[in-house]
């Protein structure tokens, strides 16, 4: 699908009245602009121990920077687009990332790519079924 034609997707489902504007997508979005999760947090962690308890509140900061390092598109306005999301199922980082993404995704775009599966309102992150998900009821979100 062209650039124009996702972004028209996107545009259509911001202007809807919805508590929340996510996007999940399952390839790059030409002229939009993601962070590698991953690697950002790998960096940033680097240093830490991972058998600390600590890790989970360095890691929470972490991510609450990357989500707050808004993007500008003239046509979505503002957004955070975000790929290599799989650390953050990690469960020794003990991320609630159904609240985290419902917080983050109300006053911007969150664009979320990935080859995560979405079924019945639930994201799985490698197959539906497993214990790497993210319950997505009472979110609103378009899957391009």
């Amino acid at each position: 699908m062209r650039y124009m034609a996702k972004i028209n997707q996107i545009v259509d489902y911001i202007s809807q009245a919805s508590r929340n504007r996510l996007v999940f997508c399952h390839e790059h979005i030409e002229e939009i602009t993601f962070t590698n999760v991953g690697e950002v947090m790998a960096k940033a962690l680097k240093e830490e121990n991972i058998n600390s308890p600590m890790i989970a509140y360095a890691a929470e900061d972490i991510l609450s920077d990357i989500l707050s390092f808004v993007r500008i598109d003239p046509s979505i306005g503002k957004y955070v687009a975000l790929e290599n999301i799989g650390i953050l199922f990690e469960p020794e980082l003990g991320f609630n990332l159904k609240a985290t993404i419902d917080n983050a995704s109300t006053n911007k775009t969150i664009i979320i790519c990935s080859e995560a599966q979405i079924k019945n309102n639930c994201l799985f992150f490698y197959q539906e079924g497993d214990k790497y998900s993210i319950d997505l009821n009472g979110l609103s979100y378009i899957e391009i």
